[in-house]
Parts: structure tokens; C-alpha cells; sequence
């Protein structure tokens, strides 16, 4: 499954959140979770974030384990599959 997470920083953390950013493409993930891509952004939310996961579950554990932050996820697809 495909996912796009918004990310706002919590204010006075702007340097662990983006130094997170950084070391995203090396953190250990669940197995099957994979980044496609991510983005810095400039206006209500401070990162767009591209992945996948295998199921469900296992998003929602990336997501538990990412709770520091302001987060809004929704499910994608791509428009040709749509």
C-alpha cells in the first residue's frame, strides 16, 4: 500500500525533526516499509513524505513510532491504477 504523510515539526524541535529528515533512507524500518520519496516544504506542513508499506498494520506501527510530530496520512494510488 502506498501512503503520503504531512509533516509539521513541533515547534522547538526544528533541528532533531529535520536532522530525522536526513537520516530517514537509513532508519530501520519494519519489514516491507520502503520510502519512495520526501520532500522539505515551505508552508502548513514542514515535510511530505512518499512511502509504502505491505499492509495496514504495519503502516500504523511506522506511524506509532513517528508520534513526535504533527503527522496526516492518507492512502494513495497512482492515477493510472485509479
Amino acid at each position: 500500500m502506498r501512503l503520503i504523510t504531512l509533516v509539521k515539526v513541533v515547534p522547538g524541535r526544528m533541528n532533531e525533526g529535520f536532522e530525522r529528515l536526513r537520516t530517514l533512507p537509513t532508519q530501520k524500518m519494519p519489514e516491507g516499509v520502503r520510502t519512495c520519496l520526501s520532500w522539505v516544504t515551505y508552508g502548513s506542513y514542514d515535510l511530505v513524505w512518499a512511502w509504502e508499506a505491505p499492509d495496514m498494520r504495519t503502516a500504523n506501527q511506522v506511524l506509532q513510532e513517528a508520534t513526535k510530530d504533527g503527522l496526516f496520512t492518507m492512502a494513495a494510488q497512482d492515477s493510472a491504477e485509479f
